[in-house]
């Protein structure tokens, strides 16, 4: 499965390699993230033991990605570790160890016992969402998507706006329907859309939502007969009970409706999937699980691009 997925990579996100600077720049970038993420895992373990894979996400983030590399024992001790990888030279490759660094500077204990500064770990996933290496990480899947065939677009947890931004460079769907349970969040969306939030006077509509349940039942006011995509880049792991929120969404989607899935998983780069969590991830999936939660919302996939390297990408359609 290591071997095909390595060739669906260089099939399906060669712009993403080539802009990090070929394959190699992006292998060593990737070993940073598991080096840091030992480097973490082992100070959280020293200090809080096994039990904290059961009160942080992100400590159950590198427990989980770290024992599927061989890292780690059942029992949290390291089992091996990694070389400490060169430093990139390629300038995407360069922001992504860095990104790395700078968590590294707030403490994964703190991170792991809730006392890093809240102030400091948003500021950290606003510069992750505008760096470079993400900008073109979200273009590629975006294109990858085909999401100009799409007119009418449902995007659950827009955070600060930028997927949507995104499409708006590739194309200029007729309704754009984004919510976000964080009111900080939907000002800022809507601040860099160019839109009143909570309105719905244009073509971009950003909403303050608890949950996608709560959102789709205003959606529907808009386009009471569905959308045709759902963009979920990076979403999954924000909703609080996934398998019900995903169980609504199909009702906002028209007729041949697809869901269009972009997830990190486990099986991912392990420093970058914990350092996710700590932004307040309510949880942590492997591909598998992905795809057991979408069969239980009631979804069949239509394709599966990748499983998990850069992350889990497919296109699901509810059940008819």
């Amino acid at each position: 499965m290591k071997f095909v997925e390595e060739l669906n990579v260089l099939r399906y996100y060669k712009p993403f390699i080539d802009a990090g600077g070929g394959v190699k720049q992006v292998q060593t970038a990737l070993k940073w993230s598991e080096w840091y993420a030992v480097k973490w895992w082992e100070e959280v373990y020293n200090d809080l033991g096994l039990q904290s894979i059961r009160e942080s996400v992100f400590a159950r983030a590198l427990f989980i990605s770290l024992r599927i590399r061989g890292y780690l024992r059942d029992d949290g001790r390291i089992k091996k570790r990694p070389e400490k990888p060169e430093y990139p030279t390629n300038s995407y490759a360069i922001e992504f160890v860095e990104l790395h660094e700078s968590f590294d500077r707030v403490g994964a204990v703190n991170v792991a016992t809730d006392k890093a500064d809240e102030n400091t770990l948003a500021v950290l996933y606003s510069t992750m969402l505008s760096q470079g290496w993400y900008r073109i990480l979200r273009q590629t899947f975006l294109r990858l998507m085909e999401i100009e065939r799409y007119q009418t677009i449902f995007e659950p947890i827009v955070k600060e706006g930028q997927t949507a931004m995104a499409v708006m460079e590739i194309s200029t769907p007729k309704l754009y329907f984004g919510f976000d349970y964080r009111r900080d969040n939907v000002e800022l969306a809507a601040a860099a859309l160019r839109v009143k939030p909570g309105e719905c006077r244009s073509e971009i509509c950003i909403f303050n939502a608890p949950t996608a349940c709560d959102a789709v039942k205003i959606a529907r006011r808009y386009v009471p007969s569905g959308v045709d995509a759902v963009l979920m880049l990076h979403t999954l792991y924000w909703m609080l009970d996934p398998v019900k929120e995903l169980t609504c969404i199909s009702q906002i989607m028209g007729q041949g409706g697809k869901l269009l899935v972009g997830q990190q998983v486990v099986e991912s780069t392990p420093g970058l999937v914990a350092v996710v969590a700590s932004f307040g991830a309510k949880h942590v999936f492997s591909w598998k699980g992905v795809e057991q939660m979408l069969k239980s919302a009631g979804y069949e996939l239509s394709k599966r691009y990748l499983r998990y390297m850069p992350y889990y990408i497919a296109v699901w359609e509810p059940r008819r």
